[in-house]
């Protein structure tokens, strides 16, 4: 069997939600027998190098990885592709799909589907159906798999109350206008796959299609050694996400006061890719998290070194679907975690056994404090941690799941 799979970013290193997701999906397939031969290409908003090309291929010798296409994805720091974006906004194309049409892309597409028989075509996020059109007239015997991320419209739906006019009214006819397309993409292709069982659900009552639920499967390490007694504090994500944004600034201007007041020393570093930075190339870090004992330190090349600097973690998150892959991270790396309702939906975890699930400043308040105060109880919290991974996260109960799918 062999597989094209379509990715919106290239996946090594696996250093945000959607890498991770998208490589965990790459090795479940090269598991499976059938599967003789795996075609990777993908967009990126910065050129990759020969390096990271040839270590995913070292890493699953079942896949070949062609050169990702430049793509930008924040159209505000690319002003000179809005034109093209706003024509096919125009006629019809969501923002979230728009962005990811690209001429090299498509012609990199059909040049594949040209020289090989592909069995499979694995579209691994809903932006990347832009090209299906194209896919199916030149294979139309292939089966096409879409993979959801996320329940795409219901991200734009939940976050427009909190922008202000005219940003508001544009996120509800963005939502509008993805609901629609969603809806015709499930309709459109031979299998879905969805990232949670709430989003199965989401996903059947949109269109009708039952999507099959393939969990992301997490490679176990060794068990932590804590390195610190430091009342630290880590955060991880992908920053200009706006349910991580968002959570951000309701931790740091609502939360950290009530942990500080109790932990005058407690300090918290947040980490990831997605900032701006001004001409001297600082970043631009928000206002709300401009808070003493808050340091943001941006990409981080090697998350070990922020986890041996930290005892816990944190994953305040505010809207979005889907299955958060920072927790599923946080899990394997031994770092017991305090997040949100909206954090911990879509895996199959408890409040106290798991990690710390709270909503309000003070219950979240609380899980912090407790965590950096009793290293027995982060024990406990690693400990589950590593069992839940195992029971609901190892790469033989997502094959399970997905081989079905292929056939």
């Amino acid at each position: 069997m062999n597989v094209l799979f379509l990715s919106l970013d290239y996946v090594v290193p696996a250093d945000r939600g959607l890498r991770v997701r998208s490589l965990s999906q790459l090795q479940v397939l090269a598991s499976v027998d059938a599967v003789e031969h795996v075609t990777f290409l993908s967009l990126s908003e910065a050129p990759v190098s020969a390096d990271r090309l040839a270590a995913l291929e070292r890493m699953l010798p079942k896949v070949r990885a062609e050169t990702p296409v430049l793509q930008p994805t924040h159209m505000r720091r690319s002003p000179r592709h809005l034109p093209r974006l706003l024509r096919l906004r125009l006629r019809g194309l969501p923002y979230l799909v728009a962005k990811s049409d690209n001429a090299a892309m498509r012609a990199l597409i059909e040049r594949h589907l040209a020289a090989r028989r592909y069995d499979v075509i694995y579209v691994g996020h809903i932006g990347m159906m832009a090209y299906l059109a194209g896919m199916k007239r030149l294979a139309p015997h292939a089966r096409v798999v879409l993979e959801e991320h996320n329940v795409e419209w219901e991200i734009f739906d939940r976050l427009a109350p909190s922008f202000r006019f005219p940003l508001r009214a544009a996120a509800r006819l963005e939502a509008r206008a993805l609901r629609g397309y969603e809806r015709r993409a499930l309709r459109a292709v031979d299998a879905v796959i969805a990232i949670s069982d709430a989003d199965a659900g989401a996903f059947e009552k949109l269109s009708g299609v039952r999507a099959t639920v393939v969990p992301t499967f997490i490679q176990s390490g060794a068990k932590r050694v804590e390195r610190t007694q430091a009342p630290a504090l880590a955060y991880t994500g992908l920053l200009a996400w706006q349910p991580n944004a968002h959570g951000l600034d309701w931790f740091c201007k609502d939360v950290w006061p009530l942990v500080r007041a109790r932990m005058p020393d407690a300090t918290l570093s947040i980490a990831g890719p997605g900032l701006r930075t001004d001409p001297s190339g600082a970043l631009i870090v928000p206002l709300a998290w401009q808070q003493p004992g808050v340091s943001t330190v941006g990409y981080v090349k090697d998350l070990e070194d922020l986890y041996a600097g930290s005892v816990a973690m944190i994953a305040p998150i505010i809207g979005g679907s889907g299955v958060r892959m920072k927790l599923l991270e946080s899990m394997r790396a031994g770092m017991p975690t305090v997040t949100t309702t909206d954090g911990a939906a879509g895996l199959d975890v408890k409040d106290g056994r798991e990690m710390f699930v709270a909503d309000t400043p003070a219950a979240f308040a609380e899980g912090v404090v407790r965590l950096l105060t009793d290293p027995a109880l982060r024990d406990r919290f690693r400990d589950a941690g590593y069992a839940y991974l195992e029971g609901h996260h190892s790469l033989a109960v997502a094959r399970k799941r997905l081989e079905p799918v292929l056939s």
